[in-house]
């Protein structure tokens, strides 16, 4: 029994080794026949192909170099467009200015003017002629003032005055001394004075003369808490002393009386162009100024 049993043992052994030899056999042929598939260069793996039939590998073409192709554009003209002209700043306007304006602002005032037109004025007060007084045309004139709306006050050797801008040669004054800065604006002749004009429809004396008091005295109210003047043959009296402990300019102040019984008066057909005033304390009669002023164009 024992033989029996190595005998089989024996023969597995045997045939084990059979099967390991093959499989290195079919092994080694099929790693002989994937070389000779897949080289290309070798003699011995082409006649194996040649004797198995296998299809000869193809041989793959070496990659060429991509050129790249560059193609040369002619150059696209650049399109300048022509300068605009040079444009010159366009200036400021140059502001208007009236002449209300510059009676306002003193620093604008001339020192002097000139007369337009040479003229002989007589010199009339209370229906009565007191001779004349003579312009010659170019007459240096001292300007004390500029009023609103066409008036300016001035001297001519030492008589004070009245003149309408338009008897002056302010207009040229003003726009010579002040080109580039201001535009004078166009003025008329006017001679309004900015008070109150009285009614005229009854033309009777003796209601231009209620017309005339009720007008100055409402005038002299406003301006002066006051109504104590009185017209004498000469000269204008008007009896004023100021509530308030202020210093007063008396003369200036009776010149601008004086000045508004002219245009009152003128307004209701009166004809002085000349007129005095003094102002004299109320209780003791001490004088406090006097002035004058003729106003040519009445």
């Amino acid at each position: 029994m024992i033989k029996k049993k190595n005998k089989h043992v024996e023969e597995k052994k045997a045939l084990i080794k059979a099967l390991i030899f093959f499989l290195l056999l079919f092994g080694g042929i099929a790693a002989v026949l994937v070389w000779a598939a897949k080289s290309e260069q070798s003699a011995l793996a082409e006649t194996i192909r040649k004797t198995v039939g296998i299809k000869t590998p193809e041989r793959e073409m070496p990659a060429q170099p991509v050129t790249e192709m560059v193609v040369e554009l002619a150059p696209v003209p650049e399109v300048v467009a022509p300068p605009e002209p040079e444009r010159e700043p366009t200036p400021a306007p140059i502001p208007e200015i009236s002449f209300s304006e510059v009676s306002k602002s003193r620093h604008l005032w001339p020192d002097t003017l000139e007369l337009n037109a040479s003229k002989q004025v007589s010199i009339r007060y209370q229906e009565r002629e007191f001779g004349y007084m003579q312009f010659d045309e170019g007459t240096e004139i001292k300007v004390h003032a500029l009023k609103a709306p066409v008036e300016i006050y001035a001297s001519i050797n030492g008589n004070f005055i009245s003149l309408s801008v338009t008897e002056t040669n302010f207009p040229d004054w003003f726009n010579q001394n002040y080109s580039g800065r201001y535009v004078l604006q166009s003025m008329g002749d006017s001679t309004e004075s900015g008070e109150a004009t009285a009614d005229l429809s009854d033309s009777t004396t003796a209601t231009k003369e209620k017309n005339f008091w009720n007008e100055m005295r409402l005038w002299c109210h406003t301006n002066y808490d006051s109504i104590s003047l009185e017209i004498g043959e000469e000269q204008l009296t008007f009896r004023w002393l100021p509530k308030e402990d202020v210093p007063i300019d008396f003369q200036m102040e009776a010149r601008e009386i004086a000045r508004t019984y002219l245009l009152i008066r003128s307004r209701l057909g009166g004809n002085e162009n000349y007129a005095a005033c003094e102002i004299v304390h109320p209780t003791t009669g001490e004088r406090l100024g006097a002035s004058s002023i003729f106003i040519p164009r009445l």
